[in-house]
């Protein structure tokens, strides 16, 4: 079979490699499509604390079974699947209290493993999510970035009616949004790319405010009739966004960090505190969220669909992913199909 490896960043290649054995809880599938995700091109592009080189990218993954092992019961031959790329221990205090997705030692397809840029992909039947009929494989390798936004707004409190602004318009600030309007909210993106606010108002049914706008705070007021917001999610993993964000709550609203860096946040603890803010923070995602959003797919409430702008067969992607991790060429989710 045929892998596309991540060399070095910026380099790919093109290997054969032998079929995995396929062991006794184990599920082996034909991949179909991959899509790619952020921290897929912090490693293309040699920002990637976390990775690993050599490696085979990707960790939004779907397909079709070709075997299954002797021990495997939820899932046949034929079946398709989507990837759940988390790999937990099972046995730490986290594992054991269901929180699966911040695991001691959590490990990652695409990451820390060989992902699912290859043809053929070999993983436990618990990394497997059974698709319903008729669901394009494109679709699919959607859902895993939904389910990030899925547990991030499963974190918060805020029900219908309720105001939530998202700061950072991107794929996972997106998904943010759309669960969050799934659930009742009024949703308002903020984003410092002019270009991607209109992309994000010509795909989605939210308004935008540019956060280097001279009147953002005004606009932010407007929207919320001077009370400002009852959740802010902040996906940018920037300091500078981060310090501020709990100034756009209402007393007593809910904060949530999405996004994650490696420096100190610093802001007034009497003003913060005269707010009586909740602070959140969120990780990955587990089994339920899988589920949640396969249950908003199927009743119409998140088109995953929206967000792939580019599409690439697998046989051109190691000359097609250089150019997309490029600002200039527009990609805002792109797929590769086998």
């Amino acid at each position: 079979m045929k892998a596309l490896v991540l060399t070095a960043p910026g380099r790919f290649s093109y290997e054969d490699r032998p079929e995995p054995v396929c062991g006794e809880q184990d599920v082996k599938v034909r991949v179909e499509a991959v899509c790619v995700c952020g921290s897929d091109v912090s490693a293309i592009l040699g920002r990637n604390a976390l990775f690993i080189y050599p490696r085979v990218l990707g960790h939004e993954v779907a397909g079709t079974v070709t075997e299954v092992g002797p021990a495997v019961r939820g899932v046949q031959k034929g079946d398709r699947v989507a990837l759940m790329p988390c790999i937990s221990c099972g046995h730490c205090r986290a594992c054991r209290k269901g929180k699966t997705n911040c695991c001691e030692s959590l490990r990652l397809y695409g990451v820390k493993e060989d992902g699912g840029m290859q043809e053929i992909l070999c993983a436990p039947e618990k990394n497997w999510l059974k698709l319903p009929a008729g669901m394009e494989a494109r679709t699919a390798a959607m859902i895993e970035p939904l389910t990030i936004g899925a547990h991030a707004v499963g974190r918060l409190s805020f029900g219908e009616g309720d105001r939530v602004l998202v700061i950072g318009a991107g794929p996972i600030g997106m998904s943010c949004a759309v669960n969050a309007a799934a659930r009742g909210a009024q949703v308002l993106l903020a984003d410092t790319n002019e270009t991607r606010c209109a992309f994000c108002r010509s795909r989605f049914p939210f308004g935008t405010v540019n956060v280097l706008e001279d009147q953002y705070r005004q606009k932010l007021e407007a929207f919320t009739e001077g009370e400002m917001f009852d959740a802010v999610i902040d996906t940018t993993a920037a300091p500078a966004s981060m310090n501020h964000a709990w100034e756009y709550l209402c007393q007593g609203g809910e904060l949530l960090f999405v996004g994650i860096h490696n420096k100190d946040l610093t802001w007034n603890d009497f003003s913060f505190h005269m707010k009586e803010p909740a602070l959140f923070t969120t990780r990955n995602s587990t089994r339920t969220d899988y589920e949640k959003v396969l249950s908003l797919i199927g009743d119409g409430l998140i088109d995953p669909d929206r967000f792939i702008t580019h599409v690439t067969p697998f046989e051109k992607a190691a000359d097609e992913l250089p150019l997309w991790v490029r600002p200039e060429t527009g990609v805002y989710k792109g797929v590769i199909t086998f």
